[in-house]
């Protein structure tokens, strides 16, 4: 077989399985307290935005390396915190992708390949918090020590009693139900949910309290957008598990840091081909928004499209299309488009409105470059001034990002 069949085929049989909600530390024991995780390829702190800034001052307190903000900020300047790459050490990275090593995370297992990805997971009635979009208070700081003290343990185990989850089958459900699991996740939230509440309901050593308070926890959660996490840590899992293989410009990583944007392939394995952050386009909340108020790319979701999903499903996906003040023709479209640049389709995420049966997959470097086409990412769109949230649409990767990859294969 060929590089590109060869990592196409491990991409396309990954079996990412949910199997635990542990602390950072938990998973990775070597994990220092002073090293910090964040979205994108690494950057500086003097290039950071907003949402990282925070999460980073927020995550030195969380780990009490520092009493004030002040006290964190000059331990980064001074070299003393380690600012690293998510991706670079298997975190899915939604958002700020902000992880250190006393927060908890999503655990994934990539079932052929063994390869172990986490990504930090909604923060209940906190939203985003901490992990997501880099906000630290007191209110965050109680929810997150009690995910990781209470809520992790008993997913965990709930987990561990219904021998984990598939999440590739649990998203390819979702898609036929109206999903394009990246922006939206309606259907796949509560399929997820009711998979998990057996795991509770026949789990052993926890009280009727315990199960009931973590029922309510994950519930509102399922209204959240919780599955999204871990789609962002099995996308990470699949793509790594395709990593590596001498010749292959499968692409392996999409990642942005709301200044640059970095993109990996298999053949060239942990190295970064960067271009400046792509801004969004699309529909606006507001008539006095334009892309001019649009912030940078920044989060590492962008994965699931590698993955096959998001930007590369729109097709499943009617009502986000029609958000967006599209069509479900112009998702259908969009998923053509898309397979031009794709070694093929996905087997497992079936679409049954595209003209092929199935979302495309296996996004390569090469047909990027040679057919000046890039991949189409799914996404809110953010305000470059307050950093919430404007409205709803999509970003195109750089197509430097490809001619940089190309000159190294």
């Amino acid at each position: 077989m060929k590089p590109d069949a060869i990592a196409f085929e491990k991409l396309t049989t990954a079996d990412p399985v949910l199997i635990a909600c542990k602390t950072v530390g938990e998973v990775f024991p070597d994990f220092p307290a002073n090293r910090i995780l964040h979205s994108g390829p690494d950057l500086e702190w003097k290039d950071m935005k907003g949402p990282h800034r925070k999460g980073i001052v927020g995550a030195i307190l969380f780990e009490k390396l520092a009493k004030t903000e002040e006290e964190a900020i000059g331990m980064v300047e001074a070299g003393e915190v380690e600012l690293r790459a998510a991706n670079d050490f298997n975190s899915g990275a939604p958002g700020a992708g902000i992880s250190s090593r006393s927060m908890a995370v999503l655990v994934v297992k990539e079932a052929n390949s063994g390869v172990v990805a986490i990504a930090p997971p909604i923060e209940g009635e906190q939203g985003g918090g901490l992990g997501g979009w880099g906000v630290y208070n007191p209110d965050v700081d109680e929810n997150l020590r009690q995910i990781a003290n209470v809520y992790a343990p008993l997913m965990t185990s709930a987990l561990e009693t219904i021998g984990g989850i598939h999440v590739a089958e649990l998203f390819a459900q979702g898609l036929t139900m109206g999903d394009d699991n990246h922006t939206r996740q309606v259907a796949t939230d509560k399929l997820f949910f009711s998979k998990l509440t057996q795991g509770v309901l026949d789990m052993t050593g926890a009280t009727e309290q315990e199960r009931m308070s973590f029922l309510r926890w994950a519930n509102r959660n399922s209204d959240k957008r919780f599955v999204h996490h871990i789609g962002c840590a099995s996308a990470v899992a699949s793509l790594k598990s395709a990593a590596n293989v001498a010749g292959s410009t499968l692409v392996t990583a999409l990642c942005g840091n709301g200044h640059e944007f970095g993109i990996k392939i298999s053949g060239t394995g942990e190295r970064w081909y960067k271009a400046p952050a792509p801004t969004f386009s699309g529909k606006y909340w507001k008539p006095e928004y334009t892309d001019a108020d649009s912030s940078p790319w920044l989060g590492d979701s962008s994965n699931v499209e590698a993955w096959g999903l998001g930007g590369l499903a729109a097709a499943a996906a009617p009502a986000l299309m029609q958000m967006r003040g599209e069509t479900l023709w112009n998702g259908i479209a969009q998923c053509e488009e898309m397979a031009q640049i794709c070694y093929g389709r996905s087997p497992r995420f079936a679409i049954p409105t595209l003209p092929g049966g199935y979302a495309p997959a296996g996004i390569l470097a090469s047909l990027a470059l040679a057919k000046h086409i890039t991949p189409k990412l799914h996404g809110g769109i953010l305000s470059r001034v307050s950093g919430g949230q404007i409205g709803v649409g999509y970003a195109r990767v750089p197509y430097q990002c490809f001619e940089e990859a190309m000159k190294n294969v």
